[in-house]
């Protein structure tokens, strides 16, 4: 009986391979040998997408924040009726979502490389900006726009960037009261 010959792995198996390397076992770790060993494949593989590790890293980066951006750009483009049920959506996506550790591991590179430290800056920017544009279309002003964006920001890059671990009831009830916090009304002064 004869197998069927295996199909080659394209180029995002192995930078999502290379993020997940990242994440688990530090920059040390992200080796073609590793990573091959890892994708059960030969060396020649790599070479076949990537000139050296150098590429590898540089593509990783590019990789990442295109993901990222490309998902903040779909989320931007939907025709959003109501933008209080498009916070809630975001909310929501992001206490379920187990996509964060290539989010952590891109943030730990990002402190002691340049590419990846601007990528970083990039990504947060554009989230900040769309999480604005939807308070702002909620018809909150300017200022409090941004201020609820960044708050909301804030706690969702801080929920997985701690060790604290939630158990999932009491992290949609936290999801529930983040929401009606951050779509309330300031007091007027």
């Amino acid at each position: 009986m004869r197998r069927a010959p295996k199909k080659p792995l394209d180029r995002d198996a192995w930078l999502r391979r290379a993020l997940d390397v990242l994440f688990a076992n530090g920059i040390s770790q992200i080796k073609v040998e590793v990573l091959a060993r890892k994708l059960k494949l030969t060396k020649g593989s790599f070479y076949w997408h990537f000139k050296n590790r150098d590429e590898l890293m540089r593509s990783m980066v590019d990789w990442w924040r295109d993901q990222q951006l490309s998902f903040i750009a779909r989320l931007a483009a939907q025709q959003v009726a109501d933008p209080t049920s498009q916070i809630k959506a975001v909310i929501n996506f992001t206490q379920h979502t187990e996509d964060s550790h290539h989010d952590l591991a891109m943030r730990e590179f990002a402190r002691f490389n340049k590419l990846a430290a601007q990528a970083v800056a990039s990504v947060d920017q554009q989230r900040v900006d769309y999480l604005a544009q939807l308070f702002r279309a909620a018809d909150f002003n300017e200022q409090e726009a941004l201020l609820r964006a960044r708050a909301l920001y804030f706690y969702q890059v801080g929920e997985y960037t701690t060790s604290l671990v939630l158990e999932p009831g009491l992290r949609d009830e936290l999801a529930e009261r983040q929401f009606k916090l951050l779509i309330c009304r300031p007091l007027e002064t």
